[in-house]
């Protein structure tokens, strides 16, 4: 009767004693030694760790309460999903009861799923014989058994670390648990880095007694403030909360251990060094499972990646990888274009702070910055205009919603229907989509695509020959430290394949240009005439090649619609852009390399009103490498009269 009333009757220990006691007085049965069996009953209920006898009182109340004309999926679903929920509250006897109960309902729904349609009586014994199974268990006592949780990384969240999720974070945690790789595209605060934090201990944790090492790698994008502070920092704030949860654990800055082959470890993504050192420094990794998680993944370099999937053949393992979507480009680009990866959005428009208005989860979205968004970043579509991919639809719950301005004063209402995104950041900050043009990138990935498409049809008609008449160019970008050297040529809008190799010996890097230009007959090579290229030039000349150093660091030559440019490099980055936007004729080659590092940069406008493209150093930092083809390919626009005006 007490089990009944505080768990079905949702009743507290207090209340339950109360009515117990008043039914024992009513039949005569109000003797102490039925009083001090219900006093011991209800202590072991209210203790935080109960007994085995109140675990087998529960046990017991599962059995007796499972019908037996169980005979559909469907219905054991239902029946076992409204236990669920309806033991699912934050008192730790109730918890233990979902405990059980969730491991059940999985146990069950396997079964359930094979015997659908079948005889329900045998139905009806695998379930009465699984809960006697849990009963049995729970008697031997014992704490929480987190093998129950393998399959149920949501329910973890909830059940063990009490805390609220969404169901777009519920998605990425069941993808984890299904798929080999996840890539969660998010817009900003709607919780992927929250969520990768408890899928990492959810896995060191419900894995831990399985035969076999149980290891979660972590990075970020650098630098290492990155990992430190956003991930980590969420680690850190569960380990925190649930110190019982990690008792006998080894802590340490970035690495929670119980042994020397199970851990939850961070590990730093180097800026210096070479391709290869990243790549060493994920491989070799391999555990019975293992899990790696990768935040900022947009902007990780693509050698670890190549260094994570060297680790993936063997044992159940599993790759997250989170970011903002700025740009379509990049390793996690790619994979979801192969189809490599099961793909989640995060949108503030699912967010239920957002959906609802209220502080669902603090510190998340807000419905107010979301509004504020749609209103700065995106306008209503003009009577004439038809919506595109540049455009969303206001969702219902936003309709006639307002928000606070930066100026004080109230937005306007929200009107239903179609708006213009004119800020690329809407895309990825407020949907968790790539921007379709952004307007600060420099190339669109649509005037590659169309450069790369003439391309390969040029070519399957002419082969790699160079048009009729025209006259190539060369550009040559001089190899620095761990740089490559490029020879980029273009005929018009013809680009051949790019070659490259690496050295720093000016002298001989200079020969081999020289002979590169006199094979294919150029008529003059730009070279890049900054730091080591300063030599460059002259010795092409000596060999009889008509070439002439370009700076790319001095004042423009020429200006565009937006105004100035920063310097001779933005110019000529410009003057590239321009050729891929408009030029019919424009052809790219197959290079991997090339394309992704002309869809990297972006432009704007800098406080003096100047033109200004990403500088090299960032975009080093980016790639991880320098932009050696792309800079060829830049140099091709020089004009070589500006540059030397002997040569007119």
């Amino acid at each position: 009767m007490l089990i009944t009333l505080v768990y079905e009757q949702g009743k507290t220990i207090e209340e339950a004693a109360e009515v117990i006691n008043a039914e024992l007085i009513r039949r005569g049965e109000d003797d102490s030694v039925s009083r001090e069996s219900v006093r011991r009953s209800m202590i072991a209920l209210k203790d935080a760790s109960p007994s085995a006898d109140a675990r087998r009182m529960l046990a017991g109340y599962l059995a007796e309460s499972t019908p037996s004309d169980l005979d559909t999926l469907d219905e054991i679903k239902a029946y076992f999903l409204d236990l669920f929920r309806n033991f699912s509250t934050p008192e730790k006897s109730r918890r233990y009861a979902a405990l059980d109960l969730l491991k059940v309902l999985e146990t069950k729904l396997k079964m359930a799923t094979a015997l659908d349609g079948g005889d329900k009586t045998q139905i009806a014994m695998v379930v009465k014989n699984e809960i006697g199974k849990i009963a049995d268990g729970m008697a031997a006592g014992g704490g929480i058994d987190m093998a129950l949780f393998r399959d149920a990384p949501a329910e973890f969240c909830k059940l063990i670390l009490g805390e609220t999720i969404t169901d777009d974070i519920r998605q990425v945690m069941e993808s984890v648990r299904d798929n080999p790789v996840t890539i969660a595209r998010s817009a900003n605060a709607t919780g992927k880095t929250h969520g990768a934090a408890r899928i990492a201990v959810w896995w060191y944790k419900a894995f831990e007694h399985l035969p076999g090492e149980v290891q979660v790698y972590t990075a970020a994008a650098p630098p290492e403030g990155n990992l430190k502070r956003l991930l980590w920092g969420e680690i850190g704030a569960v380990k925190e909360r649930h110190p019982d949860l990690f008792k006998g654990d080894t802590l340490q800055s970035l690495n929670i251990s119980r042994g020397a082959r199970d851990f939850i470890t961070g590990v730093t993504i180097p800026t210096s060094g070479t391709a290869e050192q990243r790549e060493g420094k994920f491989s070799g990794k391999h555990a019975a499972y293992l899990l790696f998680i990768v935040d900022e993944g947009d902007a990780v370099p693509d050698e670890v990646y190549r260094g994570i999937e060297s680790c993936m053949s063997g044992g159940m393992a599993r790759l997250l990888i989170m970011f903002n979507p700025r740009g379509a480009r990049g390793t996690a680009f790619e994979m979801e274009e192969k189809g490599a990866a099961n793909v989640i959005e995060l949108s503030a428009f699912r967010h239920p702070n957002v959906t609802t208005g209220k502080d669902v989860i603090p510190g998340a979205v807000t419905r107010e910055m979301t509004i504020r968004r749609i209103h700065n970043w995106t306008r209503p579509l003009a009577g004439d205009e038809t919506p595109d991919n540049e455009c969303f639809e206001i969702p219902d719950f936003l309709v006639g919603a307002t928000a606070l301005a930066e100026s004080g004063e109230w937005f306007p209402p929200l009107e239903p229907g179609w708006r213009k995104v004119v800020e690329p950041a809407f895309w990825y900050m407020v949907l968790g989509k790539y921007p379709p043009v952004p307007a600060a990138q420099l190339v669109a990935p649509d005037w590659i695509a169309a450069a790369r498409s003439r391309y390969d049809a040029y070519v399957a008609e002419h082969g790699e020959t160079p048009p009729v008449g025209a006259v190539g160019k060369g550009g040559f970008d001089v190899a620095e430290s761990n740089d490559s050297n490029a020879l980029c040529r273009r005929y018009g809008g013809f680009v051949p394949p790019l070659k490259t190799w690496t050295g720093t010996d000016t002298l001989d890097s200079s020969e081999q240009a020289a002979a590169w230009a006199q094979e294919h007959s150029l008529g003059i090579v730009l070279v890049d005439a900054t730091g080591l290229g300063s030599s460059c030039a002259p010795i092409l000349v000596k060999r009889g090649v008509k070439a002439c150093g370009v700076k790319v660091a001095e004042k423009a030559t020429k200006h565009c619609d937006l105004g100035e440019f920063f310097d001779l490099r933005c110019q000529l980055l410009w003057e590239m852009r321009e050729w891929l936007r408009v030029d019919p004729g424009a052809m790219l080659p197959p290079d991997k390399l090339l394309i992704e590092e002309l869809s990297l940069p972006d432009y704007w406008k800098d406080e003096k009103g100047r033109v200004r493209v990403m500088g090299t150093d960032a975009i080093r930092d980016r790639l991880r490498r320098s932009p050696d083809r792309m800079s060829a390919l830049m140099l091709t626009f020089a004009e070589p009269k500006l540059c030397y005006p002997e040569l007119r």
